[in-house]
């Protein structure tokens, strides 16, 4: 009886746990299936019942070995002490089977030796000040900023704290000539949950600008938008990289933070949202909403209702081992919508608005999507019957797991031997010059007929942007209404 999902949640302060099964098959399609506690051990097996007997000391060890393998073992005591004598709240749906157990004691200090710990990592940039660097995309390897020395890297504020209370300021008289500022000088690079902010000019001939989106020139990759009435433009680190000046055809583009898995990502997404520590369990305060801007200018919005932020969980080390570990878990209410105007928002979104502060986040399409895909995955280890809350939200249950991730700053590195071949090959024009990169549906395309056939041919991906149309209030803001402070004025 293969066990495709197993996840056990532990309360130890209400000495109980939850269990949920996911079985790659129809429940209901078996003869019988069991539930079975044998030694403070629990079993699911299908098949007729036999009668158990106790085990005496003459059963020989082969025999008990070879009913454990006729069963799925879902939790064995041993391990973390638990005298596990009943269950309740058992319920069958689909491929799903869901049960409550208690116990009576239970061994923390075990269960915690083994488990994984994840500390949120500091946000910090793989790159150094006044090291000349390049800003290049992920995609193509354009060139998009040419090689510059940043003299300040400074973390700017997310968009749910004040900016004058984040940032100290006004240090000294030679701050007092100048209003403090948030737009970027030409050699500040600021930067935050998973984006850089840089100055951006209009005559950037790497960089397509259409409306508040900024598009690589050469492959249309979506890389940001524009802030500040087109002062600076927010890049996302995933679609942007930086290249070391003065490397040759050696050097590789390189992530613009050190530490950069989902878990990281998300670790301090909710930390943003929710600077002080959550209540062990959430009723009403932990809503937020998650907004991230399409290539195409579209919006969507996940929003979000934190139920626990630190849940003990049980997961098997391997899919189809029978050991347990112990992981931490936020396990939260999420849904999904979609907006065709930038005008309008969810109904529910509306409504959460009018109950209490709502804290918003804009993040990234990748990232947005990452953790779409992470818990709609999680989400069906949940049974039908528990996944989803009041029939006026429809949001879905599910968990997000805090993993040992492996860190996609390492794995950015695109191949040495393409990158140099491109280098030398490739003297691909994103020159501003040509009429047709005046045209949203021509602009990535070759009207110069000195370009060489090997361009034409290299197989580039592609994001055609849509036909312009009205954008977020938020990115038309005057840099007067959004930059209140800032700790070092620009020099």
């Amino acid at each position: 009886m293969p066990l495709e999902g197993l996840c056990i949640e532990l309360r130890p302060n209400l000495r109980s746990g939850v269990v949920f099964l996911q079985f790659d098959h129809d429940i209901g399609t078996c003869n019988q299936t069991r539930l079975v506690i044998r030694e403070h051990n629990v079993y699911i097996s299908e098949g007729p019942v036999k009668t158990s007997t106790p085990r005496s000391d003459s059963d020989s060890e082969e025999e008990y070995h070879e009913e454990d393998e006729e069963n799925s073992l879902v939790i064995r005591h041993d391990c973390f002490g638990m005298d596990i004598g009943c269950i309740s709240v058992f319920v069958v749906t689909g491929s799903h089977i869901s049960f409550r157990f208690n116990y009576s004691q239970i061994d923390l200090d075990a269960l915690d030796a083994g488990s994984v710990q994840v500390a949120m990592e500091p946000l910090l940039l793989s790159c150094r000040e006044d090291d000349p660097f390049a800003l290049t995309c992920r995609n193509c390897s354009a060139e998009l900023v040419e090689n510059r020395g940043y003299r300040r890297l400074r973390e700017f504020p997310s968009c749910v704290v004040d900016p004058g209370e984040f940032f100290c300021h006004n240090h000294g008289s030679g701050c007092d000539s100048k209003p403090p500022s948030l737009v970027p000088a030409e050699t500040d690079l600021f930067y935050g949950l998973n984006y850089v902010v840089v100055s951006l000019s209009q005559t950037n001939p790497n960089i397509l600008i259409r409306e508040d989106h900024l598009y690589c020139r050469r492959c249309m990759r979506f890389l940001g938008l524009a802030i500040f009435n087109g002062a600076a433009a927010r890049l996302w680190a995933d679609a942007v990289s930086w290249l070391p000046s003065g490397g040759g055809s050696t050097s590789l583009p390189r992530h613009f933070f050190k530490s950069s898995s989902l878990t990281q990502l998300v670790k301090r997404l909710l930390h943003s949202l929710w600077p002080q520590p959550l209540p062990q369990l959430c009723l009403s305060t932990s809503r937020a909403a998650l907004v991230t801007s399409m290539p195409n200018r579209c919006h969507r919005y996940m929003l979000i209702h934190v139920v626990e932020s630190q849940l003990r969980v049980l997961r098997r080390v391997q899919p189809h081992s029978n050991k347990l570990r112990c992981y931490r878990a936020c396990k939260l209410y999420f849904g999904l919508f979609g907006s065709s105007s930038s005008q309008e928002q969810p109904e529910l979104m509306q409504q959460w608005q009018t109950e209490q502060t709502l804290p918003q986040m804009e993040i990234s399409p990748d990232m947005f999507q990452a953790l779409q895909e992470r818990l709609e995955a999680n989400s069906q280890l949940i049974p039908l019957a528990w996944r989803f809350n009041a029939p006026d939200q429809q949001l879905q249950m599910s968990y997000f797991f805090y993993e040992n991730e492996e860190d996609p700053a390492e794995n950015v590195q695109v191949d040495l031997m393409a990158l140099t071949k491109m280098k030398l090959e490739d003297q691909y024009e994103t020159d501003a010059g040509h009429a047709s990169e005046s045209d949203d549906e021509h602009s990535d395309t070759d009207s110069d007929a000195g370009h060489s056939d090997a361009n034409r041919k290299r197989p580039i991906k592609r994001y055609p942007p849509t036909p312009p149309r009205l954008s977020l209030n938020l990115s038309q803001s005057s840099s007067t209404s959004s930059s209140s402070a800032f700790s070092e004025g620009r020099k």
